[in-house]
């Protein structure tokens, strides 16, 4: 993290998807269903190096706690704050999306 992070409250999903451009089609699927458009800027899909790119954002323990609610599945969707993470209902019911829940992290205003 750098001197240019800010705090910030993320919402983080989990899902199982053959790779990044799916999961992306697939949140901007349901992020559509609920009346928002969402834009590659307002996310980080991650599939490798989870724990390298989730500690970009968050302290160690909440690293963990984040890869252990993950369980099996194989992607973690980053929301950064915008107008889908202000929709408490997001995902909705039936969706390849499961959410793992909201953590205080940081995010790099560069």
């Amino acid at each position: 993290m750098t001197d240019t992070a800010v705090p910030v409250l993320m919402t983080v999903l989990a899902g199982t998807f053959t790779n990044q451009a799916a999961a992306f089609y697939a949140l901007r699927t349901e992020a559509e269903r609920v009346g928002v458009e969402l834009g590659p800027e307002q996310t980080d899909v991650i599939r490798e190096a989870a724990s390298v790119r989730l500690a970009h954002y968050f302290r160690p323990a909440i690293v963990a706690r984040i890869e252990e609610a993950v369980a099996e599945d194989d992607t973690i969707i980053l929301l950064f704050p915008s107008r889908l993470t202000a929709i408490p209902s997001f995902p909705p019911e039936g969706s390849s999306l499961r959410l793992v829940g909201r953590f205080a992290g940081r995010l790099d205003q560069n």
